[in-house]
C-alpha cells in the first residue's frame, strides 16, 4: 500500500524479519533439546544445572541475535527505517509503537524469567560489551536522525537509538536499569504513537512530510503542531512528560552500574532531539521567512486548515497521556514494574 520504495521496504523488512524469526527459533530449539520442555516455568527450573553447557549458552546468544533483528538494534537495523517511513501513515502510526517494543518486552523475558539473572549476568558475562553496543546504537541512531531531510525518516532513526535506550538499560545488570528499561517500553511507545500520529495529520493535510513542506505549520496547523510539541518534549526528556523519568532511572542505572559511556550516550541523544525537534519547530514557525521575496507573508496569514476532528482527537487523547504517565510514575513503577523484577536482581 505505500506507493513507491514501499514494496521494497517491505521485501527487505520480509528477508530481516524471517531471518531474525529463524534465529529465535533456532536457540528455543537448543533448549527444548537440553531440557526437554517449552514451558518457561519449567525451563528456568531445569537451566541451573545445564548452566556450564555450551548448547545453552549457544541457544541464549542466538535467541539473543534473532530477537535483536527484530527489534531493529543497530547495526542489525537495516530494514527499519524505510519500512516505517513508507508505509501508509495509519500503519506505521501502529507499527512504530508497537513491533520494537514488543521485542524488547521479549528479550527482557529472556534474560529474567527464562535464563534467569544469574545467567545473563554472572555466568555469561556479557553484559559490558551488549551495554556498549547499545552506546554505539544511541550515538549512531542520533547521527542519522542528524542528516535526514524527511520528518517522518528523522523519527524512524530515533527509534533506533531508543532501542538503544532500552536494551543497554536492560542489559545494566541491576534492578534501578531494568526499571528504566521496562518503564521506557511503555513510555517509548506512547511517545512514538503521539509524534506518528502527528506526522500522520501532516502529511494527510500538506501529502509530505519533507522539510519543504512543513514551512508555515503552526499557523496553518496549530492544534496538531501543538500535540506534536508535547511529543517531541517527551522524547528529549523535559519534566513532567513521562520521557523525563524512564531516561532518570536509566541514567541512575548507567552511574550505579559504572557504565558511564551508557550515561554519556543517553546525555549526547537528548541533546541531538532537542536540536532535531526545534530544527523542525524552526521551519514550522519561521519559515517562510517574511518579506524576504516581498510577498509580504505577515500581512495575509495562511487560514488555518486542520486535521478532522477525528483526527485530532485521539492525538490530544495521547499527548494528554504522556503528561499523566509522567505525573504517575512513581505509582506505576511502585505498583507494577517492582513486582516483574526478581528479587535477585540487586
Amino acid at each position: 500500500m505505500g506507493g513507491g520504495r514501499g514494496p521494497l521496504s517491505a521485501l527487505n523488512y520480509l528477508y530481516m524479519g524471517t531471518i531474525g524469526a529463524c534465529f529465535y527459533l533456532l536457540g528455543i530449539g537448543y533448549l527444548y533439546i537440553m531440557t526437554g520442555s517449552l514451558n518457561m516455568v519449567d525451563i528456568a527450573r531445569i537451566l541451573p544445572d545445564l548452566y556450564q553447557s555450551k548448547a545453552v549458552m549457544a541457544a541464549f546468544i542466538i535467541c539473543m541475535v534473532g530477537v535483536w533483528l527484530k527489534m531493529a538494534f543497530f547495526p542489525l537495523h537495516a530494514w527499519l527505517p524505510n519500512a516505517y517511513t513508507y508505509a501508509p501513515s495509519a500503519s506505521s502510526s501502529l507499527i512504530a509503537p508497537l513491533v520494537t517494543k514488543v521485542m524488547i518486552y521479549v528479550m527482557i523475558r529472556l534474560i529474567l524469567t527464562i535464563f534467569t539473572p544469574e545467567f545473563s549476568f554472572n555466568i555469561l558475562a556479557v553484559s559490558k560489551p551488549v551495554v556498549w553496543l547499545s552506546a554505539i546504537a544511541i550515538f549512531m541512531g542520533a547521527i542519522l536522525a542528524l542528516s535526514e531531510r524527511n520528518l517522518k525518516k528523522m523519527l524512524t532513526f530515533i527509534i533506533i537509538a531508543e532501542v538503544g535506550y532500552m536494551v543497554g538499560g536492560a542489559w545494566l545488570g541491576n534492578r534501578v536499569g531494568m526499571t528504566g528499561a521496562i518503564l521506557h517500553i511503555a513510555n517509548d511507545a506512547l511517545m512514538t504513537l503521539c509524534v506518528f500520529l502527528a506526522v500522520g495529520n501532516i502529511i494527510y493535510k500538506v501529502k509530505g512530510a519533507d522539510f519543504e513542506n512543513l514551512q508555515g505549520l503552526f499557523r496553518k496547523m496549530p492544534f496538531t503542531m501543538g500535540a506534536f510539541v508535547v511529543g517531541a518534549m517527551s522524547m528529549i526528556g523535559v519534566p513532567p512528560t513521562c520521557g523525563f523519568f524512564s531516561k532518570w532511572y536509566l541514567i541512575s542505572g548507567a552511574i550505579q552500574a559504572g557504565q558511564y559511556g551508557f550515561m554519556v550516550a543517553l546525555l549526547f541523544s537528548s541533546l541531538v532531539n532537542v536540536v532535531l525537534f526545534f530544527r523542525v519547530f524552526e521551519i514550522c514557525y519561521y519559515e517562510p521567512f517574511s518579506d524576504h521575496h516581498g510577498h509580504g507573508h505577515d500581512h495575509h496569514p495562511e487560514p488555518i486548515d486542520e486535521a478532522p476532528v477525528t483526527m485530532l482527537v485521539p492525538l490530544f487523547i495521547i499527548a494528554a497521556i504522556l503528561v499523566l504517565v509522567g505525573l504517575y510514575t512513581g505509582d506505576i513503577v511502585n505498583h507494577i514494574i517492582e513486582f516483574a523484577i526478581p528479587k535477585g536482581l540487586v
